[in-house]
Order: structure tokens, then sequence, then C-alpha cells
């Protein structure tokens, strides 16, 4: 089971999407602005976070920059999503090394499948029940 922590100010999307991921198996935290973000992250040490962008107190690039620079989440893989169209996003996004990016409506089987590519060690347990 991943620990994945949503920080998403829209409470309608935050309830859909952590109803889909423990219906999935996957430990659940949210937050609904990026300053609770960046604290939840840090004390909790999620496998993975879905970040949406433009969000109160602080967007979700500075927040996303704040966590991968903090020591106990280093290396954690976020997803981005938004709501824009804007083109500077998914650069800026990349730029981040996001795991993946997804518009606003977001299709929830892909995005199923882009968190479960970007969970560490996805591919060692594929591998290992396999044997």
């Amino acid at each position: 089971m991943a620990k994945i922590l949503i920080i998403e100010d829209d409470k309608k999307i935050s309830m859909a999407l952590t109803a889909r991921l423990k219906a999935n198996g996957h430990e659940v935290g949210v937050a609904y602005d990026a300053l609770c973000g960046v604290q939840l992250a840090v004390k909790t040490k999620p496998d993975l976070i879905l970040m949406d962008i433009s969000m109160p107190a602080g967007g979700g690039f500075s927040a996303a920059e704040r966590i991968q620079n903090l020591g106990a989440t280093v290396g954690t893989p976020i997803i981005f999503l938004t709501a824009s169209k804007e083109p500077s996003f998914r650069k800026r996004a990349t730029e981040l090394n996001a795991a993946a990016y997804f518009e606003k409506p977001y299709d929830a089987a892909e995005l199923l499948a882009a968190i479960n590519q970007a969970l560490p060690g996805k591919q060692a347990n594929a591998a290992s029940s396999q044997s």
C-alpha cells in the first residue's frame, strides 16, 4: 500500500481522488492549500504527491520546489493537476521533474496508470510477483 498525498483546493476533486485511490488500496492524505501540503509532506513522507498548480497559500510549483528541497521528501514523485491551459505550466512541470502532468478534466484511468508507474518500487513489486 502506497502513501499518497493530495494537495488540491477543490474539495470535490480531492474527495473523488481520495475515494478512487483508497479503492485501489492506497493510504491517502489531503491538504487543501500549498502551505499545509508542504507541512503534511514533511510530516507523513508520502510515496507520491498529486499537486494542483493554482491554489491558495502559494502555488503548486513553489510548494513542489519546497518539498523537493526538504530532506525528508527529496525524490518524492509529483504529479501535477491543473485546470489551466497555460503552455508555460507544462514546461515548468517538466523543469521540476514531474512524474506526470494532467489538465482537468483528466481521464481517471490514465491518472491511475501514471500514479502506479510513478510509485517507487512499482517495477520491483511487479517483477517479484511474477516469480
